[in-house]
């Protein structure tokens, strides 16, 4: 086609707070169902969008969604050539009313109901080729629950850049002027069309793990390799696969390893080595406190996590995978929990999971507890 494929698009949480929404809140660049009720009906209105030209004839309209079958989707488009309306005597535009706060969603659908063009439901894909104006917002009703919330995913709002009717000899033309049937019978063509120029226009996106769509991030993990590919939540998923190149580059050392666990628990662990603990071979220190704790074995790699970082034991199993994929085979991770105490002998290091504080009296209010204390009878 000579002309670009123009149109809007909404797609993050600056865009959704230009517009008014009830029942809904931005979650992850998504406008989600929010209510204190189970289910129920979410609203969202959109901005004005303004195609320049007085009389435009839209083109397309599509709204991605979340959880939302197509029948719990209402749709209402308004468009005009001047923003400006008179409502009970007073001169206002239509920017205002959408942005005013005090005024509720069903109250702006009642005021700019001179501006509507169609009405649809059960649909999220809508040529606009019977709508014109200037100006074009739209207003969206989902179906909401609590337990699987609808949500908005992004709408884009089409100009088509060239009708396709314009290719023909002007007699076809001139004999669609009035019914403008032919067009429109074109537009369903020409709307398939667009679709896969855009998508191969942006088909670099799908390649990139920070913008690629969480189906196709499952695609782009096999292709990596990555093992355990559902251990991984979808954004660190994302932040692993960014950094692949480098771990894998790197794959056996320590500094794989420690990067690779940091980005699933988001702290560095603390690495020992057994090799490293040799300076003190020979010591009353290596043989009372190392030996015990990490033993002899020169193929065994201690890997100590904050306990506070752990959910649950999936997650233990989870690093001792990432441990095996990063390390030699000849090497035996052991994954240790580090908890909040303090037992001498044992895994407590000062400043990591033990601290000294001052003393502070135990009170009995039922707000403290005492941590694995023994009351018993006072020694005679």
């Amino acid at each position: 086609m000579k002309g670009r494929l123009k149109y809007f698009i909404l797609n993050n949480a600056y865009d959704f707070e230009r517009g008014a929404y009830e029942n809904m809140e931005v979650i992850d660049n998504k406008l989600k169902y929010s209510s204190d009720k189970h289910s129920g009906i979410s609203c969202f209105m959109t901005k004005v969008f303004d195609s320049l030209e007085r009389g435009n004839v839209w083109h397309r309209l599509v709204i991605n969604t979340e959880n939302c079958s197509d029948d719990d989707l209402r749709i209402i488009v308004y468009a005009a050539n001047d923003k400006e309306f008179t409502y009970k005597g007073k001169t206002l535009t239509a920017d205002e009313v959408i942005n005013d706060k005090s005024i509720s969603l069903r109250e702006k659908t009642q005021m700019l109901s001179q501006f509507e063009k169609k009405r649809i439901g059960g649909v999220h894909d809508i040529l606009l080729h019977d709508v014109s104006g200037r100006y074009l917002w739209v207003y969206i009703e989902l179906l909401g629950t609590s337990d699987r919330p609808a949500a908005i995913n992004d709408i884009m709002l089409y100009l088509p850049a060239e009708s396709w009717i314009d290719r023909l000899p002007y007699i076809y033309r001139k004999s669609d002027k009035e019914s403008r049937f032919l067009e429109r019978f074109l537009g369903i063509f020409q709307t398939l069309y667009e679709e896969v120029e855009y998508r191969i226009d942006r088909i670099a996106d799908r390649f990139d793990p920070e913008s690629a769509d969480a189906d196709f991030l499952e695609w782009l993990a096999e292709w990596l390799d990555i093992a355990d590919r559902s251990m991984w939540s979808e954004d660190k998923l994302r932040d692993f696969m960014m950094s692949a190149v480098s771990l894998y580059r790197s794959r056996g050392t320590r500094e794989s390893l420690s990067r690779a666990i940091e980005l699933y628990i988001g702290e560095r662990p603390f690495i020992i080595e057994n090799f490293s603990l040799q300076k003190y071979r020979g010591s009353e220190m290596y043989e009372k406190i190392l030996v015990p704790l990490y033993g002899k074995d020169p193929y065994k790699v201690f890997i100590l996590v904050p306990g506070e970082l752990i959910k649950n034991d999936n997650d233990v199993d989870a690093l001792w995978r990432i441990a095996r994929e990063f390390m030699p085979m000849t090497v035996d991770p052991e994954i240790t929990v580090l908890e909040p105490y303090i037992f001498l002998g044992q895994n407590s290091y000062l400043g990591i999971n033990s601290f000294i504080n001052r003393p502070t009296n135990a009170v009995l209010d039922g707000k403290s507890r005492i941590t694995l204390s023994v009351l018993g009878e006072q020694e005679k």
